[in-house]
């Protein structure tokens, strides 16, 4: 991984929720609440627990013109970062 990558979503996002003990609907719901008062190009990082946050943040981010920074399972604990573009 370059450091460019990694700087850019690991160590520089600029709001952080965190969805773990939620379960669907919720993670969705509290990340289009957060991104929603986020200006264009900022990134969300999201943490979940739910096994339905993999493919639901996808969609979700996918549907809305949003860009997947990146998305990865550590153990039983996923991490979105989410630029804001839509």
């Amino acid at each position: 991984m370059s450091e460019k990558y990694k700087k850019e979503t690991e160590e520089n996002f600029d709001e952080y929720i965190d969805c773990t003990g939620l379960y669907c609907p919720a993670p969705i719901y509290e990340t289009k609440k957060k991104i929603d008062t986020m200006e264009k190009g900022r990134i969300l990082k999201i943490t979940a627990d739910d096994p339905g946050s993999g493919p639901d943040i996808r969609s979700w981010a996918r549907m809305t013109g949003n860009e997947l920074v990146k998305a990865e399972k550590n153990k039983n604990i996923f991490t979105f970062y989410i630029r804001k573009t839509g």
